[in-house]
C-alpha cells in the first residue's frame, strides 16, 4: 500500500509539474500576443491625435476663409469684373452653396465650440 501512494504521489507530482509549466507557456504565449496588441493600439491611438489636430487646424482654416469671403466688401468684388479668359465672373459666396456645410458637419465631429461658431455664420453673419 505504501509503494502504491509513493507511486501516485509521484504520478501527481509529475502531472502537477507539467500542468504548472504548459499553464507558464499558455501565460507567456497570450502575453505577447497582449503586448504587440498593446503596442499597436498605443500607436493608432496617437495617429489618430495627429489626425484629430490636423483636421482641427483644417477646420479652422476653412473657417477663416469662410469668415473672409464673408467680410471681404462688395466693392472689392465688383472690382474684379468678369474674367476676360472665359467671359464668366468669378462666382460669388452667396451664387454657390457656402462652405459652411462641410465646415459644419467636420466641425460637430472634431468639437462642440466650432460647430457653435459656424452656426453664427450661418445665421447670418455675411
Amino acid at each position: 500500500m505504501t509503494n502504491f501512494r509513493n507511486s501516485l504521489k509521484t504520478k501527481v507530482s509529475d502531472l502537477t509539474e507539467k500542468l504548472e509549466e504548459r499553464i507558464y507557456q499558455i501565460y507567456n504565449d497570450h502575453n505577447k500576443i497582449i503586448q504587440e496588441k498593446l503596442q499597436e493600439f498605443t500607436q493608432k491611438m496617437a495617429k489618430i491625435s495627429h489626425l484629430e489636430t490636423e483636421l482641427k487646424q483644417v477646420c479652422h482654416s476653412v473657417e477663416t476663409v469662410y469668415k473672409d469671403l464673408c467680410l471681404q466688401p462688395e466693392s472689392l468684388r465688383l472690382r474684379w469684373g468678369p474674367d476676360h479668359s472665359r467671359g464668366k465672373s468669378p462666382p460669388r459666396p452667396s451664387d454657390s452653396q457656402p462652405p459652411d456645410v462641410f465646415v459644419s458637419s467636420v466641425a460637430e465631429t472634431t468639437s462642440q465650440a466650432t460647430a457653435s461658431e459656424v452656426q453664427t455664420n450661418r445665421d447670418g453673419e455675411c
